[in-house]
């Protein structure tokens, strides 16, 4: 199984493009924090939307997609980070680049991250959260369905 490791200068640079398409001008949501010191214990980037709700982004690149389709989601600290707070009041959510650049990966997949129950990931299986484009769009529309689910009467 391919394991690249929990930080560094790729997934840095992921985190970078990811939180850079959530301050682009006319976007739903701001950013209020990244986790610039790489605690695995806090999520990597704090939105909140102009309704004032905050949820939390985990960022994950794996370099290269590796043949089996199977990668480990941060191999050294996945335990900690499913202590990131993930509730109605805070959902947190998971994007994961695969091969290509951390700019522009050959596949991205978002979801909520409890959708990721193990450290050990099957590409195959994550076929309904996998993005067509790594475009602002996609993951504001489905952050505002996750939002519809949680708060519609």
């Amino acid at each position: 199984m391919f394991q690249p490791t929990d930080c560094g200068e790729p997934q840095a640079q992921f985190e970078d493009r990811v939180c850079s398409m959530f301050e682009a001008d006319g976007g739903m949501f701001e950013v209020l924090d990244r986790n610039m010191s790489s605690d695995p214990f806090e999520p990597d980037i704090i939105l909140m939307d102009a309704d004032g709700w905050v949820l939390n982004i985990l960022c994950y690149y794996v370099e290269e997609l590796p043949a089996d389709g199977r990668i480990t989601l941060f191999p050294r600290t996945f335990g900690m980070r499913k202590w990131v707070e993930d509730s109605q009041e805070r959902p947190a959510f998971l994007v994961l680049g695969v091969g290509g650049t951390t700019s522009s990966p050959e596949e991205v997949y978002f979801s909520r991250f409890f959708n990721f129950p193990s450290k050990d990931v099957d590409l195959s299986d994550m076929v309904g959260f996998r993005l067509n484009w790594f475009d602002y769009r996609f993951l504001e529309r489905i952050i505002t369905d996750d939002f519809e689910r949680m708060y519609s009467p």
